[in-house]
């Protein structure tokens, strides 16, 4: 069953609703009109749709996608207080068990390992393919946002409430030591901020850390250390991916897009211009060739070529894109109605590459 949209447009007056807007960096509407093009951009050329055997819509939002193949892929959402998550087996998308407990915002995995986090400090692991899970102690309650394994020991999560008082902010950065999560404090910031909210790197001594106001993370393999975005950028960061250490992208921005790259090490601000025109961006991913796909809020789905040209796909939806993954001849987006008070509506799309 394929997800459905959903009409609830609300004011954002729930709890829940308001604390995945402030994460997310959606709180108000775009300030444009996805339905117009910059003439930085070139026309439309893919089509996003919803898989024919996709999640069930009634277990609520789909918030992150990853797998090793074309054939095991996972995603994980939820609602609130119920957790959930999916395996596709190379036919149709399939529930797993998980033990009780919250919304599940993020899935990576390395090796025989499967890692899937979320609110309230959730961590899971699987050693057999989702077929069962354990939970990990995280010694937070703060909600995670992100997880990535570089190998089975090798572990970084990330995670912060953004919608408490500034007095009160708290970013996670935690690694994985035996079978429990540790707290890693951070380096000196030239900044406060809130969470952050997605890591990832090209290998275990070049991971990438992006959250709040701006701030950008990098790890040497051996110390945390903050990284000057370029114009002194202060929107949130929200995502990151790359394809291998020479090309790395960041998606963010709260009413308008953001994208910065990583290119032979020095860090950019990418097709700034163009991406003011676009809402806020939530996801990306790099394929082989360098393009990034990006995605956001109101459906936005935008390639960013190395050279800076935009190219605006057609998804149809006007609910928000959480995260995007490609794998072998396609790609495929998650998310749902993120802007409307629970119980939500999940969504996911797919486009052949």
């Amino acid at each position: 069953m394929a997800f459905a949209e959903s009409s609830g447009r609300g004011r954002f007056g729930a709890r829940w609703a308001a604390r995945l807007l402030i994460g997310l960096s959606a709180l108000a509407p775009a300030a444009c009109d996805d339905a117009a093009t910059p003439s930085e951009e070139v026309p439309t050329e893919r089509t996003w749709t919803a898989p024919a055997a996709g999640p069930d819509a009634r277990l609520g939002l789909c918030m992150s996608v990853w797998g090793p193949g074309p054939d095991t892929l996972y995603a994980v959402g939820g609602q609130p207080q119920a957790g959930a998550a999916w395996r596709f087996d190379g036919t149709a998308w399939q529930p797993l068990t998980l033990p009780d407990g919250p919304l599940l915002n993020w899935v990576h995995g390395a090796g025989d390992v499967l890692w899937m986090v979320g609110d309230g400090g959730r961590a899971l692991r699987s050693r057999d393919g989702g077929a069962s899970f354990e939970a990990v102690p995280t010694g937070t309650d703060q909600p995670l946002w992100g997880v990535w394994a570089a190998n089975d020991a090798t572990v970084w999560a990330v995670g912060g409430d953004a919608r408490t008082a500034p007095d009160d902010w708290a970013p996670v950065l935690l690694k994985l030591t035996a079978d429990a999560f540790e707290t890693v404090p951070l380096p000196t910031l030239d900044r406060t901020f809130a969470a952050i909210y997605k890591v990832w790197g090209s290998g275990p001594d070049d991971v990438i850390a992006v959250g709040a106001r701006g701030v950008l993370l990098h790890y040497d393999g051996t110390a945390w250390a903050q990284v000057p975005v370029p114009g002194g950028l202060s929107d949130d960061l929200i995502s990151v991916w790359g394809q291998g250490a020479e090309r790395v992208v960041v998606a963010g921005g709260r009413n308008n897009g953001v994208a910065l790259a990583r290119e032979a090490g020095i860090w950019r601000r990418a097709a700034a211009d163009a991406l003011s025109k676009r809402p806020g961006l939530n996801g990306v991913w790099v394929a082989p060739d360098g393009t990034a796909t990006l995605v956001g809020v109101r459906g936005a789905a935008i390639r960013l070529l190395p050279d800076d040209t935009l190219i605006r796909d057609r998804t149809d939806t006007s609910l928000v894109l959480h995260a995007v993954f490609g794998v072998a001849d396609r790609e495929v987006a998650v998310g749902g109605s993120l802007d409307s008070s629970p119980p939500w509506t999940g969504l996911m799309l797919e486009v052949a590459r």
